[in-house]
């Protein structure tokens, strides 16, 4: 466990009801993402489509919803009672909800692709879940969640739908480039640690850039169109969002 002696006391806390919250707002930014993406989910479980691209995409939403209120309840408000180990839950979570989107991807461009191809980027999308989970759990290192994120997000899912977009002009693809710059921004200034202070700092910033891209994610996974053998374009969806 990648373990770092922390000193509680000099970390910004209140007190509710006589129990101590570590970061407020980064639990309070957290949360905001957390409400994204339930509001994502339930919106598209309205929509009533069943291919497993649309219910793949709506599960992102759904363990990123969990992802993020577990990373930041216990990642950060109750850090001192959970130590490092608190995170973990939170980080398999959310390397479940990226390969979900990126094998809600995968099925958007499959029908663009030869069979072995489509095949190749299915089995791929298994066997990189599985070497991350295994490394994840060997070495309990966030780095490894991060490296994952990257691949998933912005090589896997941002790469899937340039192709799909030169292809098909697929308006979901439009969303998806947008939500991939956001959390670029994101990772960017979680990165140099761009802070206003400690009751408005890094991590809160990027939360806020990393809920835009979500919400850019769910726009996106509303104008999606499968191209498979029985096409299914969400028109009614698009009229919605013009």
């Amino acid at each position: 466990m990648n373990d770092v002696a922390i000193d509680f006391s000099k970390v910004h806390q209140v007190q509710v009801f006589g129990i101590t919250i570590l970061e407020p707002s980064t639990v309070l930014s957290s949360l905001a993402m957390t409400v994204i993406c339930l509001y994502a989910f339930f919106h598209l479980n309205k929509l009533g489509r069943a291919h497993r691209m649309y219910k793949q995409i709506q599960y992102f939403f759904l363990f990123m919803a969990i992802a993020t209120a577990i990373g930041g309840v216990l990642g950060h408000g109750f850090l001192y009672l959970t130590g490092q180990r608190g995170k973990i839950p939170g980080w398999f979570a959310s390397m479940i909800a990226v390969a979900l989107f990126e094998r809600a991807a995968i099925w958007h461009i499959k029908p663009l692709l030869n069979k072995r191809n489509g095949q190749y980027l299915g089995w791929l999308n298994y066997v990189e879940l599985t070497i991350f989970f295994v490394l994840t759990f060997v070495t309990l290192n966030f780095i490894v969640v991060e490296v994952h994120a990257f691949y998933g997000l912005f090589l896997m899912l941002f790469l899937i739908e340039i192709y799909v977009y030169k292809k098909r002009k697929d308006p979901g693809s439009v969303n998806i480039f947008i939500a991939t710059l956001w959390g670029a921004i994101a990772a960017g200034l979680h990165a140099l640690k761009f802070s206003f202070g400690p009751w408005f700092n890094y991590n809160d910033i990027s939360h806020i850039a990393m809920a835009t891209s979500i919400w850019y994610y769910y726009k996106g996974a509303r104008q999606m169109t499968y191209y498979g053998d029985e096409m299914i374009v969400p028109e009614k969806v698009i009229q919605e969002e013009e």
